[in-house]
Formats: C-alpha cells, sequence, structure tokens
C-alpha cells in the first residue's frame, strides 16, 4: 500500500497523469471491490473494474492522461477531501481545462470504498473535451 489514505488518494490522481495503462492499474490496485465512485453527469460504477474501464474511453475522446493540480487535500480518519484542477491532455501535450472538482474518498483497510466528484457538468472546457458546442 501507499501508506496513508491521503497518499492512497494522491498516488491514484498522480497516476492519471501517466496515462490510461498506470490509472487502470491503480483504480485495480486501490478500489475496494463494493467501491462506489460517483461523478456530476456520468453513471456511477461499482468495483475497480468498472471504474478502469471508463479510462478507455480517453483515447477516442483525443485524450491521452489527466493532469491534476492539488489546491487542498484534507484527511481525517477514513475519509480524505480533495480540492483540485483536472487538465485533459491530448496526445500532442495540448491540455483542456481548467476543471475544477472536489472529491470525497472514504477508506477502508487502504483501499477506496466510496469516492464522490462534485463538479460544474456545464464547465465550457468539459463540453469542449465532450465534443459539445455551447
Amino acid at each position: 500500500m501507499a501508506g496513508t489514505n491521503e497518499d492512497v488518494i494522491r498516488a491514484v490522481l498522480q497516476s492519471w497523469g501517466e496515462g490510461v495503462d498506470a490509472a487502470k492499474a491503480a483504480t485495480r490496485k486501490y478500489f475496494a471491490d463494493e467501491c462506489v465512485w460517483e461523478q456530476t453527469g456520468f453513471p456511477a460504477t461499482t468495483g475497480p473494474e468498472e471504474a478502469a474501464e471508463l479510462f478507455d474511453s480517453m483515447p477516442a475522446m483525443g485524450f491521452r492522461s489527466v493532469d491534476v493540480d492539488f489546491r487542498n487535500v484534507i484527511a481525517a480518519g477514513d475519509i480524505v477531501c480533495t480540492e483540485r484542477v483536472d487538465w485533459l491532455v491530448r496526445p500532442d501535450g495540448s491540455r483542456v481545462g481548467p476543471l475544477p472538482i472536489v472529491g470525497v474518498t472514504e477508506f477502508r483497510d487502504g483501499k477506496i470504498t466510496s469516492w464522490r466528484e462534485y463538479f460544474d457538468s456545464g464547465n465550457a472546457a468539459l463540453r469542449e473535451a465532450a465534443g459539445k458546442p455551447e
């Protein structure tokens, strides 16, 4: 394990910047079997495999990775809250964003059991990433 619960969430989010395969590996390593991942405007996933499959859509959408800039990380017991800015990265290295996000993760025995992410699904950068006009 990566250490503290804060270390785990940082490792997962930083893996996103290394590309799809790294993101999927971290998801499989740190998500509990019953983990529910909820993101504003997207279907919830249950378990590491469903969550890992989300990353398979990135190349088709024209992205290779997600850079995460941490603003604040607050850990209290089995809960870690992250305030961050995500940037979707294209194969040429250009970035789409910023996407401000707040995430609340719950842990048990070093594994993520619940992850809820809150962001403005109408954000212009997110609409651009999805290929939807304003």
